[in-house]
């Protein structure tokens, strides 16, 4: 077989396996955009008062990077320090029974001083990466329903984003 066979049977292959590749990536996300809403159905009905958290795309980590796909450049974010200290700041409010408790107060005034929902992401993620615990999780360990249901009532009222 000379070299240009050779290279056309490679490059058919490599075709081939980028195609495959690709068809198995969709495949993928599709399947896990079904999971993520038969779960979200599945905790809708099994706990209808907190059902707000998980769905909530305040409290997805990666939301805001998905927003800043889609509109570079022109999105107000915060300064990975500043997510850092307000997250450093949300988990003081978060304390064991026999110190007292948790401190709603403090918890619901770092949640208000976000801006936007873009901002509540990055907190999520900051809180995410600094103590290796999901805020979203955090949340419903610590707080019962009436505390979750102000927590979604000062996070809805945020807007998506804000522009620059």
């Amino acid at each position: 077989m000379n070299t240009i066979k050779k290279l056309q049977i490679a490059g058919g292959v490599v075709a081939i396996a980028w195609a495959g590749s690709l068809y198995h990536r969709s495949r993928t996300r599709k399947r896990d955009r079904f999971t993520k809403d038969l779960l979200g159905a599945l905790t809708q009905r099994l706990h209808p008062v907190t059902k707000g958290l998980p769905t909530e795309v305040a409290f997805d980590v990666h939301y805001a990077q998905k927003v800043l796909q889609h509109l570079p450049g022109r999105i107000a974010v915060l300064k990975k320090s500043v997510a850092k200290r307000m997250a450093t700041q949300l988990h003081s409010g978060f304390r064991p029974w026999y110190m007292g408790g948790d401190n709603e107060e403090m918890i619901y005034s770092v949640l208000r001083n976000l801006k936007d929902k873009v901002q509540a992401s990055q907190l999520a993620k900051a809180y995410q990466d600094t103590y290796k615990v999901n805020l979203i999780e955090q949340l419903q360990n610590h707080f019962d329903t009436q505390e979750i249901k102000k927590v979604l009532s000062i996070i809805r009222r945020l807007p998506k984003y804000r522009t620059v």
